[in-house]
């Protein structure tokens, strides 16, 4: 039905900020989906007993406490080799220190790929990065929000020759620029952090001042992202190793519950892509799989991201000749010959990832109600899938850069960009704007759950307060109300109102693989 004329949306946004838990509230028509013609109210509601600042600080408190309890709970380890706290959440155990040593040496390498000499460690932790890097480094500052951290790795520092005279320590949150020198630092480091931080908006605040203070064709990285698309495998991975027995409508609800308490933030690669598209600080995005033999969740849920200062020179390979994997290629020793033969730089498109696709697997069983059918899809390995650390020796043996990234449209698949050998960046490595945006580019499960809730419970409230006609069709949580400069709502900036799911099964042609 179409709202009536005699109902405005004012007169609805009356009604909406009674009630005691909204702090503010903008009510606005819209079109209604599959309905030409027909109209809609969609109220906008910030919460009043969460209000964003309030919110961040205490989320930054409580992660503040659990690295303090973390870094003072393993006194006396060997400087750089803390990897207390890494604990696999399949199991709840410690990650094999095997697995932990290669992905610090894969994060070392791609870093110093960025020639840094003047480094900003925001992060700093224990000192896994700092112990590797800083000794070839003129200048190395960190930062970290653990007191405890700091102190512990600055006695470290001041024990080692040559390290206490380059290296600067302070204490303070990620979003904190306060003493660090400006236009500086050719090269910050945020590495397994951001899904600390209490939200998306968060995260740009951190992006955009990290950046003020890089030189122009600085580097900022940003390593162990957690990848907001394959969120849904995850938790289902998680719950059928932590969870017994075969019922498989027992496990979907453990595994949505499990889904719904997680507190990390969840970043889709596009989220970069947005940033750069308003950021004209933002030259270049790379964004790349974690090189590692490995499969764990930090290789098949995580991803690394450089962005480049404006101006940067880079090497364009966004045009380069492309070629669809099983179709112009079929295997890593097919893709070998033609690496010999072909022109490059080569794109090779759709290849799918045998990290994932077990556990992908594993979800859509579970989802058609086959519990031991998920289960056994966790250990099986998918012939047609292939590990991107595969791709390394052909690279290697032809002498070839080569770039992994997740494809654009598909968590199930990546690409990768085969390139000679030389110095500089790889622009276009990642196709930025390959597909179209996500309606979520970044959640914390958890506070969406909390807010949906929040939204059931206002609806409900509503729908005893106002006629059938009048009731907003739907309610968005907003952490905080867009403005114009005098204070009133913003309304050309308020968000979509459609919602969007953190997974999308992968496409048909997978299951006939």
């Amino acid at each position: 039905m179409t709202a009536t004329p005699h109902v405005s949306p004012r007169q609805v946004e009356d009604i909406v900020t009674r009630h005691e838990a909204v702090a503010r509230a903008a009510v606005v028509v819209r079109p209604r989906p599959g309905r030409p013609g027909d109209t809609e109210f969609v109220a906008y509601v910030v919460p009043a007993s969460s209000g964003e600042e309030e919110r961040e600080a205490a989320q930054v408190e409580e992660w503040q406490q659990i690295f303090d309890r973390v870094y003072t709970s393993a006194p006396g380890r060997l400087f750089g080799e803390n990897f207390s706290g890494w604990n696999s959440s399949y199991d709840g155990r410690p990650i094999d220190v095997r697995q932990m040593e290669r992905w610090r040496a894969a994060t070392v390498d791609r870093i110093r790929e960025l020639g840094p000499r003047r480094v900003l460690e925001i992060g700093v932790g224990s000192g896994l990065l700092l112990a590797r890097l800083a000794a070839d480094c003129e200048s190395y500052w960190g930062t970290d929000l653990s007191g405890p951290a700091v102190d512990e790795l600055g006695r470290h520092v001041e024990e080692r020759s040559g390290l206490s005279e380059r290296v600067t320590l302070r204490t303070q949150p990620a979003d904190v620029v306060d003493g660090l020198p400006e236009g500086y630092f050719d090269t910050v480091v945020l590495n397994s952090v951001s899904q600390c931080f209490p939200s998306g908006e968060y995260l740009r605040k951190v992006v955009r001042r990290a950046l003020g203070l890089l030189v122009p064709g600085g580097a900022l990285f940003l390593g162990d992202v957690r990848d907001l698309r394959t969120v849904e495998y995850f938790h289902t991975a998680v719950t059928l190793h932590r969870r017994k027995g075969n019922d498989a409508a027992a496990l979907a609800l453990a595994a949505r519950k499990s889904l719904l308490r997680d507190e990390e933030l969840l970043v889709h690669p596009g989220f970069f892509d947005a940033l750069a598209a308003t950021e004209p600080a933002v030259a270049a995005v790379d964004i790349q799989l974690q090189k590692t033999p490995f499969h764990n969740e930090m290789s098949r849920h995580r991803y690394d991201v450089v962005l480049r200062k404006s101006p940067a020179e880079v090497t364009d390979v966004s045009g380069c000749p492309a070629a669809a994997w099983g179709e112009d290629v079929t295997d890593p020793d097919d893709l070998a010959g033609r690496l010999r033969t072909t022109s490059l730089p080569l794109r090779v498109t759709g290849i799918p990832n045998a990290r994932l696709m077990g556990e992908i697997a594993a979800w859509r069983a579970l989802a058609e109600g086959d519990a031991e059918a998920a289960r056994a899809a966790l250990t099986r390995q998918d012939p047609a899938a292939v590990d991107p650390d595969a791709l390394t020796r052909p690279a290697a043996d032809a002498g070839l850069r080569l770039s992994l990234a997740p494809a654009p449209d598909d968590p199930a698949r990546f690409e990768a960009v085969f390139a000679p050998s030389g110095r500089g960046p790889l622009g276009g490595a990642h196709r930025l704007g390959a597909t179209a945006p996500a309606a979520v580019l970044t959640e914390i499960p958890a506070a969406a759950h909390r807010a949906g809730r929040f939204a059931a419970g206002l609806r409900a409230w509503l729908d005893e307060r106002l006629p059938v006609h009048a009731r907003p069709a739907t309610v968005v949580v907003l952490d905080r109300m867009p403005t114009r400069p005098d204070g009133t709502p913003d309304l050309t900036s308020l968000p979509s109102s459609t919602p969007a799911r953190t997974a999308v099964p992968p496409s048909p042609s997978h299951d006939e693989r």
